[in-house]
């Protein structure tokens, strides 16, 4: 468990980007669960507190979030780093590592039909005021603050789906226009909510969340 704590918060915070968010396998949650911590830089470019957000922070092992706010502690910028006198959230994920190889069954995408439509909302704090409108052709990802994702979408089974972005009018996504996002529903749970994994042209990693369907 500490291997994986350390090589990812290793990569997520480097010396010169402070927000960044976290992924890695567990064997003591269900599907996904979130720690979400503020962070502060102080003038010599060093963290110097580190507060979890209980009201964003859903993992329950104390240890672990624990070792999450010692390493934090332990991290020096650059002397001329911009993130000085300045906090900021950063959110961890906690994932079931059966995920990494897990697939539907043939029953099971079978039943991911009802997902080609409606409404849906991110089972995730960063994106708590985003939701989903997902039509036949097309889904729609708004936000409160007014910011828009437009993206063709294409099945190409029951339970796997090509997001092509279209438009946005949020400028640091503008140049991502025409890049495609493959995503695999790879586990339907209890209430509703199926996981997915993300394969992204523009993006070596993968990404795991969570989507609820909440409207027709």
């Amino acid at each position: 468990m500490r291997y994986f704590i350390v090589v990812f918060l290793m990569v997520c915070f480097s010396k010169t980007h402070a927000q960044g968010q976290s992924q890695f396998f567990v064997d003591d949650v269900e599907s996904i669960e979130y720690v979400t911590v503020n962070f502060c830089v102080d003038n010599e470019a060093k963290i110097s507190k580190v507060t979890v957000k209980e009201e964003e922070t859903t993992y329950k092992n104390t240890e672990n979030i624990e070792r999450i706010r010692q390493y934090l502690l332990g991290i020096q910028y650059y002397p001329n780093s911009k993130l000085k006198n300045n906090c900021y959230d950063s959110t961890f994920k906690f994932i079931n590592y059966t995920y990494q190889e897990k697939k539907l069954t043939e029953k099971e995408c079978n039943l991911c039909e009802k997902f080609k439509k409606g409404f849906f909302e991110y089972d995730n704090f960063q994106y708590r005021d985003t939701k989903i409108k997902r039509t036949k052709k097309i889904q729609k990802e708004l936000s409160k603050d007014g910011s828009r994702l437009i993206y063709e979408i294409k099945w190409l089974s029951n339970c796997i789906y090509l997001l092509t972005q279209k438009r946005t009018n949020t400028p640091r996504l503008k140049h991502l226009k025409g890049e495609e996002i493959l995503v695999e529903i790879i586990d339907l749970l209890d209430d509703g909510s199926y996981v997915y994994k993300t394969e992204a042209t523009y993006d070596k990693d993968i990404i795991y969340g969570i989507i609820k369907k909440i409207e027709e």
